[in-house]
């Protein structure tokens, strides 16, 4: 049976694009056959596209022919909240979309308009004609990004100390890793004057991975217990530095963590 021209074509596109992705990688990330990560490993494929000029060329390439995309349009129709929002909105960040790109499926998709759903940990595009809207398959999607926000999903793990799988931002990476979790919830008011109203409220988590080990860093107490083996150190760091994880949460675990990494290359 032969194949219709454009199936031939885009399979052929896309053999030589995953050819030039491995073609790219550095010799040193090569593993044998046989080998597999560990349960609770992240994966290292970057967000960004490869620099080898060829497979950047041969994705541009593959996004033009197939365009509008089917392997990007796959997911379920995306149904709006109500209007009776009485405070707050369920998504990252603004409520609109925001430009980003997403790893999805092993293929990286640029210049797209997301909109991250924080109450049902959904990623939402438009569909190609603009007229409703589309939310991918989490099980599909390895990472994505919104403005400068580099966000990872964690899967299921054997790690027992491993957060939920789920979607994280990544605030930091070096000797070790810092994730960040933001999720939103809708709570229901009823009065007799404004009859039933939603609301939203947010809580964030923060989590720190030290080699194979997750920890919880909500707070001070929890941040030193991590850093055990620079306890007294990390506390002196902090208070010559006035960082106080309730003021400013972000800023004073990525200080603390670049300094830490730094004592421990």
């Amino acid at each position: 049976m032969r194949l219709p021209k454009k199936i031939f074509w885009s399979c052929l596109l896309l053999y030589n694009l995953l050819t030039l992705r491995m073609q790219a990688q550095p010799a040193g990330n090569d593993r044998p056959a046989s080998s597999s990560p560990a349960p609770d490993s992240i994966s290292p494929v970057s967000i960004t596209p490869a620099p080898d000029p060829a497979y950047t060329d041969a994705l541009r390439q593959y996004h033009a022919y197939l365009s509008p995309e089917t392997g990007l349009y796959r997911g379920t129709q995306y149904v709006k909240y109500s209007d009776r929002l009485k405070e707050g909105h369920p998504y990252f960040e603004e409520n609109r979309m925001q430009n980003g790109t997403v790893l999805y499926n092993g293929i990286l998709y640029s210049d797209l308009f997301l909109l991250f759903d924080l109450v049902k940990g959904l990623l939402v595009i438009n569909d190609p004609y603009n007229t409703h809207t589309i939310s991918l398959i989490s099980e599909q999607v390895d990472r994505f990004t919104i403005g400068q926000h580099v966000f990872l999903r964690l899967r299921d793990s054997l790690n027992p100390s491993a957060p939920a799988n789920g979607f994280y931002e990544q605030l930091y990476s070096g000797r070790s890793l810092l994730l960040k979790k933001e999720e939103k919830a809708m709570r229901k008011d009823e009065s007799v004057v404004d009859g039933v109203q939603w609301s939203v409220t947010s809580e964030v988590h923060y989590y720190l991975r030290k080699g194979t080990v997750y920890y919880a860093v909500d707070n001070k107490k929890s941040l030193l217990y991590a850093l055990k083996d620079r306890n007294k150190e990390a506390r002196k760091f902090m208070r010559g530095n006035g960082l106080d994880l309730r003021r400013d949460t972000d800023d004073a675990l990525l200080k603390v963590l670049a300094w830490y990494d730094g004592l421990n290359p």
